[in-house]
């Protein structure tokens, strides 16, 4: 398969769901618990995508993007802004990797 192609294809495919929730414009018709999926969805997305590879990625300190991960839900939970989350899950990462090598 031409490389071109498979990159096309798959934005592609990890577009759809990010972009559909904006342009349904029958989402404030939706019952509740549907429209709340809708919304969701791209994060979702998202989420399967970056977790698999935050284990895989340091084949030999899997922990260190496992601690990544978590910081980043815990700061996400707590409400803080998503820069602040993504700054706090790349230092405690290169922390992690850094001294636990």
């Amino acid at each position: 398969m031409n490389v071109y192609l498979m990159i096309a294809v798959c934005s592609a495919v990890t577009l759809v769901p990010r972009i559909l929730p904006l342009f349904v414009r029958t989402l404030d018709s939706l019952p509740k618990t549907i429209r709340k999926c809708m919304l969701l969805l791209p994060i979702a997305a998202l989420g399967c995508l970056i977790f698999p590879l935050s284990l895989t990625d340091f084949s030999s300190s899997w922990y260190a993007g496992l601690v990544g991960v978590v910081a980043a839900f815990l700061s996400s939970y707590f409400r803080r802004p998503m820069i602040i989350s993504i700054i706090i899950s790349l230092v405690l990462t290169t922390l992690m990797l850094v001294l636990f090598p």
